[in-house]
């Protein structure tokens, strides 16, 4: 049987005409945000609502210290600024500058008995983690016969982009914590995080 020109037409104008009214593919999704505000407010409540553990060891998180790199980046619903963790938001930032933040806590009289949520994932194993850090210093110190010269902890860690949590941030603690004699040190390297514990 021979098909003459008119009998595929109907068949060659409904493939044409599905091909041309087939939806786009969706845009890629953004990167998940991280701003430089979620960070520090994370820091600050659960630190905060953690200070009470630390009585036992006869100190309080005193101070927060932050020096990270914030890049603009142009969204769909506008720019937004981000935490510059990893060559690829380096790339996807228009501008980018360092910003210091230093975060004075409550005195021990006045903290909170309970921490709030944190909207970062990592910020709540890293507060934990500082603050037992911080014992094991101060029980060093009193077994060296050391504990009435102990004026200050610092702990300094590196913040870098969490490779188990999509959005999250990890911390590599430096090497260089230590007792001090109240004498403050900032870290040069940007995306860190220093943390002074101070003897009440």
């Amino acid at each position: 049987m021979k098909l003459r020109g008119w009998d595929l037409a109907p068949a060659v104008l409904s493939i044409a005409f599905g091909c041309s009214t087939s939806s786009p593919p969706p845009p890629a999704s953004e990167p998940p945000l991280l701003s430089p505000a979620d960070l520090v407010a994370s820091l600050a409540n659960v630190a905060n609502g953690r200070n009470a553990d630390m009585e036992e060891a006869g100190l309080a998180l005193k101070q927060i210290e932050l020096r990270l790199l914030v890049g603009r980046e142009r969204r769909r619903d506008g720019s937004v600024s981000i935490l510059v963790l990893d060559a690829d938001a380096s790339r996807r930032s228009e501008t980018s500058f360092t910003q210091t933040f230093t975060l004075e806590l409550p005195p021990p009289s006045r903290r909170r008995t309970a921490a709030t949520v944190a909207a970062v994932p990592g910020v709540v194993d890293f507060v934990e983690a500082a603050m037992s850090s911080a014992r094991e210093l101060v029980a060093a110190a009193a077994r060296a016969e050391l504990p009435q010269k102990l004026r200050e902890v610092e702990l300094v860690a590196r913040i870098v982009r969490s490779d188990r949590v999509e959005g999250g941030v990890a911390f590599r603690l430096f090497t260089g914590a230590s007792l001090s004699g109240g004498i403050a040190r900032t870290a040069d390297e940007t995306n860190t995080v220093r943390l002074v514990f101070a003897a009440q």
